[in-house]
């Protein structure tokens, strides 16, 4: 993986209170507890883009990876890239 570091984390089985350090991060990433999410983040942590839901196939999947790679995030969301791509 050239452009990416893999890090899985399920936060759904976490019952985490206030005072948990561990919150703030939860809720700032994932707030619904919605899964699967996918949260790309740049050499500085700071988060650039998401994608909520399944990816349908290998295609739907490397298109995503152009998405991030190539800073398409910055001009338009993921479904109106995908859409004009076909």
């Amino acid at each position: 993986m050239r452009n990416y570091v893999g890090a899985h984390a399920d936060f759904g089985e976490l019952d985490l209170d206030d005072e948990d350090p561990r919150h703030a991060m939860v809720q700032r990433h994932n707030p619904r507890k919605l899964r699967p999410m996918l949260v790309f983040l740049d050499g500085q942590g700071k988060e650039v883009t998401r994608f909520t839901g399944r990816l349908n196939s290998a295609e739907e999947a490397l298109l995503l990876d152009r998405f991030v790679a190539e800073k398409h995030y910055r001009k338009t969301n993921f479904p109106s890239f995908k859409a004009a791509q076909r």
